[in-house]
């Protein structure tokens, strides 16, 4: 009997021995697929793992490749016409003219991109008199033919700058290199004012990637051939732009300017080794390739036979050149136009396709500019002051005089400065 006061009780506590151990008896695994999982969730989800690393491997092995960037028909066919454009500049009235007879083509032969001017930003639009030929060119061109006007400081071109040479602008045939400042279009085409459009050309918006795409000029001596500004294709950019003009404002060589060439120069200095090469043939025919008697240079192959017929009918663009003969705006001398004119084989009797599509394309010329710009070719300068040649019967004339009268024919553009290095 527990003792009254003490805290705990002094009597054992009873005993109950642990039950005793059975082994389980181990029987077959559940068919059971949670207990399956159980069992096997490790490798079921690195089995997992190792099949969708497998099928996405599969997969991009054998995608189709994306699809490749239209060009040609298709390309035109889905075009934004919108970003892509024309460009033409104009520095004077004859320019101007020019200028609006190739987007009466354009717009003739269906082009379906932009159209954009540049001119000199002193003109107007407002008509002031039936004789204010420009303005009235001006409101053609954006009434008729849906030319965006852009008015600018056009460029120049100077002579290197020392102290006992003072700053002389020489040429304004850089000019054109305002293309390359029209950002908002993806791609641009600058032509000289000084051809015939034959063809539509919007198939040269979509060439292969390139800063720029010119023709080699091919007239020339040199190889390979240097190429030749009278067509750019351009990815407009300002620094490109920017950085060409850096080159202008630090002047030229006067020889190069007074040619007529520092735009072609420029840009082949710049873009020689990387340009892509447009195909002369048809893109940058010369009519004085209708004088040539070797033609493998525009042909491209001495294996080629020249058929006239067949070329003019192929050619896209034809730029009148046929040093020391005057532009097409300005009339022919008899002398002149004896003495140049293509020789049918050697022959000066006669006539021959040679002779008769030279002669259509610079009247087809004369009466486009009549019917368009309201304008009258110039007259014939004087052959043999031109040319510096003595008329029979009188004493050379004196070479100061013959280079002041060559001058004033090259200013006003009656003779060809720029492809003067072709061979006829």
């Amino acid at each position: 009997m527990p003792v009254r006061g003490r805290r705990y009780s002094d009597d054992p506590l009873p005993y109950f021995p642990p039950p005793a151990y059975t082994p389980r008896k181990r029987g077959r695994p559940s068919n059971n697929p949670i207990a399956i999982f159980r069992r096997n969730r490790t490798l079921i989800l690195v089995g997992c793992f190792v099949l969708l690393v497998l099928w996405r491997l599969t997969r991009a092995r054998n995608a189709s490749p994306p699809p490749p960037k239209l060009t040609g028909a298709a390309a035109m066919a889905k075009a934004d016409w919108s970003k892509y454009a024309y460009s033409l500049y104009a520095t004077d009235t004859a320019t101007l003219c020019h200028a609006v007879m190739v987007f009466e083509a354009l717009q003739r032969l269906g082009s379906k991109a932009e159209r954009v001017l540049f001119y000199p930003r002193h003109w107007d639009t407002l008509v002031s008199s039936a004789t204010d030929r420009d303005s009235q060119l001006l409101v053609m061109a954006r009434r008729d033919y849906k030319v965006v006007l852009m008015p600018t400081k056009i460029m120049n071109v100077f002579g290197y700058r020392t102290p006992d040479k003072p700053k002389k602008t020489w040429d304004e045939s850089v000019s054109k290199l305002f293309a390359f400042t029209l950002t908002h279009f993806d791609r641009v085409i600058h032509l000289d004012s000084d051809l015939t459009l034959l063809q539509n050309i919007d198939e040269l918006f979509f060439l292969p990637q390139a800063t720029v795409a010119m023709p080699p000029a091919y007239w020339q001596a040199e190889t390979p051939h240097p190429l030749t500004s009278l067509l750019m294709v351009v990815e407009p950019s300002m620094r490109e732009f920017n950085a060409l003009k850096a080159q202008i404002d630090a002047g030229a060589e006067q020889e190069t300017v007074e040619a007529r060439k520092y735009d072609m120069e420029l840009l082949n200095e710049r873009y020689g080794q990387t340009a892509l090469t447009i195909p002369q043939r048809p893109y940058a025919l010369l009519t004085g390739e209708f004088r040539n008697h070797n033609h493998t240079a525009y042909l491209g192959s001495e294996e080629m036979e020249w058929d006239a017929e067949s070329i003019i009918k192929e050619a896209k663009l034809v730029h009148f050149s046929d040093w020391p003969m005057p532009k097409p705006w300005v009339l022919w001398s008899a002398e002149g136009l004896a003495e140049m004119q293509p020789d049918c084989g050697g022959s000066h009797e006669g006539s021959c396709a040679e002779r008769r599509i030279w002669k259509q394309l610079y009247d087809g010329f004369r009466e486009k500019r009549k019917d368009v710009c309201k304008l009258l070719s110039l007259p014939a300068p004087d052959w043999f002051e031109l040319t510096g040649k003595i008329k029979e019967g009188e004493m050379h004339s004196d070479p100061g005089q013959q280079g002041k009268i060559k001058g004033e024919a090259e200013s006003i553009g009656h003779i060809d400065t720029v492809t003067r290095g072709h061979t006829s």
